[in-house]
């Protein structure tokens, strides 16, 4: 009974700021809008990213589905390097607002998983378990179900920054990280708005994760959206910002803003980015703690004492600490967003301004259309 109990209070989820919406999607509310959405006409037809891409041979979906399955993809050629323009962009970005860079682990327990609130639905599993078996996961205990230290793909870099710090108490906040990984995520949505890159089973993402003390959380959720709206507004992109009503929070989340790009060719808005506040949802099922601001202070006073008199310090009392997250950038949704926004009427494209110095030396302004890597970077070399 203790453990049915348990269970089912570990599925609990966190209250909602009085700011959020309650309801469905629809009831979002609007923050902000920046730029103006381009719009296809008779006269300027705009393409959608597999269009441009495939004038450009930057994506190969065919072929990956003989190696990965469907919703898989091969970068290349310019592609690939606009991967790498991208991470290394939205991470200097975070560098200058004084962010700490980690590389973080793909391959996570379960329960930690579990203990960020990510729950997977039996009915829609949406994560990838890892075995060394052949015959596929379990707990080993008749259960059927995962064990805790059943090994996952991480859906986000979100789940082992969080992890990071499980168990202990942590004296310098706020600490604000960001992290490079692969999200691996086994959605099994289809329809024409999910094709291509929209919707893949693996990409690269750059994340945003911060631990605070209490009363800090609110402070650094407005940081990270001011950091992500420089990110996208120097990749001269049009974009708004929405806060997130009740049903679409997920179990952690107190609030949350969605980052949503207009994307040309597919006619929509697409969520390229979101950030949440999970004040201390995580940190009570990670055992994440950091001490009081009463106790620090009584805790300077008892150490200059005990300089003096060499008494043995009282054990100090703690609170749960909270958790922010949020994407700075998710490679395969700001392609789409890049190319069918920045795409010309001959099909070039064009690269903004704050992408330039990470892709090819900041030597091209226009992708051209039909124009060889090979010789894109003999022209560079010319030009040296």
């Amino acid at each position: 009974m203790h453990n049915d109990l348990y269970a089912a209070a570990r599925h609990v989820p966190n209250d909602t700021h009085p700011d959020t919406p309650i309801g469905p999607e629809p009831s979002a509310i609007t923050v902000s809008v920046s730029g103006t959405p381009r719009v296809s006409t008779a006269e300027t037809p705009l393409l959608s990213h597999l269009e441009i891409a495939a004038k450009h041979d930057m994506v190969d979906i065919d072929r990956a589905g003989k190696v990965s399955g469907s919703r898989s993809y091969y970068l290349k050629n310019a592609g690939a390097l606009l991967e790498m323009a991208l991470v290394r962009y939205a991470t200097d970005v975070c560098l200058r607002w004084g962010y700490m860079p980690v590389i973080a682990p793909d391959m996570i327990r379960y329960e930690v998983v579990e203990a960020c609130g990510f729950s997977p639905r039996s009915d829609d599993p949406q994560t990838y378990f890892v075995s060394t078996s052949a015959s596929g996961s379990g707990s080993g205990d008749g259960s059927g179900g995962p064990s805790e230290t059943q090994m996952c793909l991480s859906a986000t870099a979100e789940f082992p920054l969080a992890g990071m710090y499980a168990g202990e108490v942590v004296e310098r906040l706020p600490l604000k990280m960001v992290g490079q990984g692969h999200a691996f995520r086994a959605e099994g949505l289809a329809g024409a708005t999910n094709r291509g890159l929209y919707r893949v089973h693996q990409f690269t993402k750059v994340e945003l994760f911060a631990i605070t003390k209490p009363d800090e959380s609110g402070q650094v959720f407005d940081e990270f959206v001011g950091l992500q709206k420089e990110i996208f507004e120097g990749l001269e992109l049009c974009f708004r910002v929405l806060n997130m009503p009740t049903e679409e929070l997920g179990a952690p989340a107190y609030i949350k803003y969605d980052m949503e790009a207009w994307m040309p060719g597919r006619k929509a808005w697409g969520e390229i980015s979101s950030t949440s506040n999970c004040t201390d949802y995580q940190s009570r099922r990670l055992g994440i703690r950091c001490f009081t601001q009463q106790q620090q202070q009584q805790q300077q006073q008892q150490q200059q004492a005990a300089d003096k008199s060499r008494r043995q310090l009282s054990t100090p009392a703690t609170e749960y600490v909270h958790t922010v997250n949020g994407t700075a950038c998710a490679v395969p949704r700001l392609i789409i967003a890049l190319l069918e926004t920045h795409q010309q009427a001959d099909g070039s494209v064009h690269i903004p301004a704050k992408l330039r110095p990470y892709f090819l030396g900041e030597q091209v302004d226009v992708l051209p259309a039909g124009v060889p890597l090979s010789e894109l970077l003999h022209r560079r070399s010319a030009r040296q």
